[in-house]
């Protein structure tokens, strides 16, 4: 329990929280877990880099956890399973002083709530 891991391979159309089609190998792995864990509890954390003002930042990882949320829902995931939280660029994993350390920042963490 609160143990956080970064979903790889989750791809959204840039600037927004549309989730793109080769996003869903990584979905379904996500989707496997919480049915073979029927009493798993997580919160989806959207992260983005410090590029854009921050509130825009804020708004667009809470909106891309938000996306994953509503995926899980919409393949019989109970809401009450789940927590999404944006963070912006409040957590960076990376330096932000290229694209490659910027892509890293870009991302969706699982935390394990309730196991």
């Amino acid at each position: 329990v609160g143990e956080t891991v970064q979903l790889h391979n989750i791809f959204f159309v840039q600037s927004k929280a549309e989730i793109m089609p080769e996003s869903e190998p990584e979905l379904e792995r996500l989707l496997k877990l919480m049915n073979d864990n029927p009493t798993l509890k997580i919160e989806l954390g959207g992260h983005t880099d410090n590029r854009g003002s921050s509130s825009a930042n804020v708004k667009l990882s809470q909106d891309r956890a938000l996306a994953i949320a509503n995926y899980l829902i919409g393949n019989g995931i109970d809401k009450r399973r789940l927590e999404y939280k944006g963070y912006g660029g409040t957590r960076p994993i990376a330096s932000n002083a290229s694209e490659a350390s910027r892509q890293k920042n870009r991302r969706v963490e699982i935390k394990v709530l309730k196991f």
